[in-house]
Parts: structure tokens; C-alpha cells; sequence
């Protein structure tokens, strides 16, 4: 299996596991609209992300990038932004969001290596998208 092929699998991974989390976190808004749940957290929005997932994704897309050598044009860096940058960090905080069912004082230190590494994979394998 080429990276290529790996590379297209992660991305359909990242994009079930924002799904499911979106899904989870709208039947918490409709919960509460009904009178059956607490109010949803201020923060629960699969895109407010942490700063330091976009920062190791973008760390691992750039080692990735300089272990098969990408030509930097502009096709490539917007894919990569995209592809390397944007979905791992959106589903590191996604598997943070399943994990927890948005409660921000839940977030262990071994989830919170559990979204690094989800980041850094989604970064580093991106590059077999280019």
C-alpha cells in the first residue's frame, strides 16, 4: 500500500470522526432546546481548536514535506495548509470533543497526548496527498 493510498484512509478517517463529533455536539444543542440536557459549553465548536494542535500538525506536515522533498508552489502549500494543517488539528480536537462529550474539565493529560498524536499523524501523512 503506497502512501498515497494511506494518505486518502486518514483522510476519510478525519472526516467520520468531525462528523460524528458534530453530530454529538448538535444532539447536546437539541437536548438542551428540548429540556432534556444541560446547556452546551461556551466553547463547544469543532473549530475553536487549541493553538498547540495546529502547531504539532504543522510541525509533522513539515517534516513530512521535507522527508520526500514537495516543491513549495502554490497548489502545494494550500493543499497542505488544508490537508496537513487544518483536519488533523480539526480532528485531534474532534476525538477531544467524543472523548470528553464536550466537557473542556474532563480533558485528561493521556487525551490530550491521545489529540497530539492524532494531529501529528494527520500532519505527517498528509504529505502523500501532494
Amino acid at each position: 500500500m503506497s502512501i498515497e493510498h494511506i494518505a486518502v484512509i486518514v483522510l476519510a478517517v478525519e472526516v467520520v470522526v468531525m462528523v460524528s463529533a458534530r453530530v454529538g455536539i448538535e444532539r447536546r444543542h437539541w437536548a438542551h432546546a428540548k429540556g432534556r440536557g444541560p446547556a452546551p459549553q461556551a466553547g463547544d465548536d469543532l473549530t475553536f481548536v487549541p493553538a498547540a494542535l495546529y502547531g504539532i500538525a504543522a510541525a509533522a506536515m513539515a517534516v513530512g514535506a521535507l522527508a520526500v522533498s514537495v516543491e513549495p508552489t502554490l497548489g502545494t502549500l494550500a493543499t497542505v495548509a488544508m490537508f496537513g494543517v487544518l483536519l488533523p488539528a480539526f480532528t485531534a480536537n474532534a476525538v477531544l470533543r467524543l472523548s470528553t462529550r464536550g466537557g473542556r474539565t474532563a480533558v485528561t493529560p493521556g487525551l490530550r497526548g491521545l489529540a497530539a498524536t492524532v494531529a501529528a499523524a494527520g500532519g505527517l501523512v498528509s504529505v502523500g496527498l501532494i
